[in-house]
């Protein structure tokens, strides 16, 4: 999480007259609705990231195109998805997330996440263990704060992963001289995610993210990596 105030509640947001690929929902209140079998339709004309859609559908992500969601405040997500599924890896629990960030997180996933765990753990990923997706709060939820990138859906807090050897790998802080496979897969990562996310905060970049990898979209101009 980027420094963020207290918690409030995902906000219901009014009805999608026309969506998406994947599957379509109302947006969550509090907790995403498990949702209707999938649609494979494109996106209605005009439909909030309908281009997006089609991108992250063809990134392998199973995932479900919800109605924009509106707080009546500066928070909320335009073209906002659940996202579910990566291929064969499971966000635990599914990340609600605009469409942008999903579409990143997908291809993440795909070109550094599964193969990297491969290559120094010898395993695939079954889950990637999700602590934060869309949150409508400040930063590190200090109250008065300035909103958290998680406020507009663009941050995604990862925790940890389960292989699918049984074994999990989880996001905490390690020495630099450590060596082992868990220490150098996380370094990986880490390095692996600036680029395609504009911030990237773990383990060392303050107290607040010593237990998780935070990666978010926000607008900038150099990639923020700390």
């Amino acid at each position: 999480m980027l420094p963020d105030a207290a918690s409030a509640p995902l906000p219901v947001s009014k009805p999608l007259q026309s969506a998406g690929s994947g599957r379509i929902d109302a947006a969550p209140a509090h907790a995403p609705v498990r949702p209707s079998p999938a649609s494979q339709a494109a996106p209605a004309a005009g439909a909030p990231g309908g281009g997006c859609l089609v991108a992250l559908g063809a990134a392998g992500a199973d995932f479900d195109a919800v109605p924009p969601i509106e707080t009546g405040s500066a928070c909320g997500i335009e073209a906002a998805v659940i996202l579910r599924r990566v291929g064969d890896t499971n966000l635990l629990p599914p990340a609600t997330l605009s469409c942008d960030a999903a579409l990143r997180l997908a291809r993440f996933t795909r070109s550094a996440i599964l193969p990297e765990t491969r290559r120094l753990a010898g395993a695939g990923v079954q889950d990637m263990l999700i602590a934060a997706s869309y949150d409508c709060r400040g930063r590190n939820r200090v109250p008065g704060a300035r909103l958290s990138e998680h406020s507009f859906g663009r941050a995604v807090d990862i925790r940890g992963l389960r292989l699918s050897d049984g074994s999990e790998f989880a996001v905490t802080p390690r020495a630099d001289a450590d060596r082992s496979i868990h220490a150098r897969l996380q370094r990986s990562l880490r390095q692996a995610a600036c680029g395609p996310f504009t911030t990237v905060l773990g383990p060392g970049s303050d107290a607040h993210h010593d237990d998780h990898f935070h990666f978010d979209t926000k607008p900038r101009r150099n990639p923020y990596c700390r």
